[in-house]
């Protein structure tokens, strides 16, 4: 059963776990990480979205604790979709289809009828709000107190590049020449020197999003929701905007886009201009975990098609870094 066929028969066999009948309209809408499937339900009459987890990504509490993180928010009044429980009670289900040896996780979220942000408008008053939600989230886990099963991956500098990394080692990209590995590598050490000098106090680091691109804010009724919090964990609160710039940082809009993002930030919560002077090593640090991204993910068509794009963002990045330091 090839992989698309394996998240089908998955899906459709969790449909009852979550009192849905098990002949809903299914269909997919998304595959990255995560199989996303829109359901529709004849017994209520609403939409959800289905997510069928890439094996062995995420622990079981890492997921539920999302979920949990992700009412909170919604309870503090940063609109995010609400997690329909299964008939169990268990906000999420463990489905193995036919040939599968191990089960498969699934969980299942209201469908936000909303449109994402465009990931091509570099208006400044769309990164002022993708700054002032990021700001919003942020604000809430300086305060909020997870429960005792609490379970959030922390985006260290190990867990960013290197041997440790989440996404995998960027040293391992075969499509990486000699020359290139050897600028990374010099870059990573920039990376390790001036984040461990930065350090990981309470107004730098915490809960954040980790991915807060414009494709995860969907705009419904003119209020805009976050989804998708698979990378959010512990981590420096300028990682997001880190990640929004990693494809621009050859682009004339750089600028532009980070002097709203901050601004939007600002209008919630104080960020020193120290800290955004850490902003390039982020960015950098990004782009490695990217590369190992692009190498354990490699059989994928997003790997296939944008691998030497990273390369070249990586590359100009690292030059750039490497040649401030000299």
């Amino acid at each position: 059963m090839d992989a698309p066929a394996r998240f089908e028969a998955t899906a459709r066999l969790a449909l009852p776990r979550f009192g849905i009948a098990p002949a809903a309209r299914l269909a997919l809408v998304h595959h990255r990480e995560n199989a996303v499937f829109r359901v529709d339900d004849p017994g209520d009459g609403c939409a959800w979205a289905l997510r069928v987890h890439r094996e062995g990504y995420r622990t079981s509490d890492e997921i539920r604790s999302e979920l949990v993180w992700m009412d909170a928010l919604r309870d503090a009044g940063v609109p995010t979709p609400r997690a329909r429980p299964g008939a169990d009670g268990d906000l999420l289900q463990l489905v193995a289809p036919p040939g599968v040896a191990r089960p498969l996780q699934v969980d299942v979220l209201a469908w936000i009828d909303g449109v994402p942000l465009d990931a091509g408008d570099d208006s400044p008053e769309l990164h002022r709000l993708i700054g002032r939600t990021s700001a919003l989230i942020q604000r809430h886990g300086r305060s909020w107190v997870p429960p005792p099963s609490f379970s959030r991956p922390t985006w260290d500098v190990d867990a960013l590049i290197g041997p440790r990394s989440l996404w995998g080692d960027y040293a391992e990209l075969d499509a990486l020449a000699p020359a290139q590995l050897e600028l990374l590598h010099r870059a990573a050490d920039v990376v390790r020197r001036r984040l461990g000098a930065f350090g990981r106090g309470a107004d730098r680091f915490g809960l954040t999003h980790g991915d807060l691109m414009p494709d995860n804010i969907l705009v419904a009724n003119g209020v805009p929701h976050v989804i998708d919090f698979d990378d959010g964990g512990y981590g420096w609160y300028l990682y997001d905007l880190a990640t929004l710039l990693a494809d621009k940082v050859i682009d004339p809009a750089y600028d532009r886009v980070r002097d709203a993002w901050v601004d939007g930030y600002r209008s919630v919560a104080p960020l020193p201009d120290e800290h955004v002077r850490e902003l390039d090593v982020l960015v950098m640090a990004r782009l490695l975990l990217g590369l190992g991204w692009m190498h354990t993910r490699r059989e994928t068509p997003m790997a296939r098609d944008f691998t030497t794009v990273v390369i070249a963002l990586a590359c100009a990045q690292a030059a750039k870094l490497v040649g401030e330091t000299k």
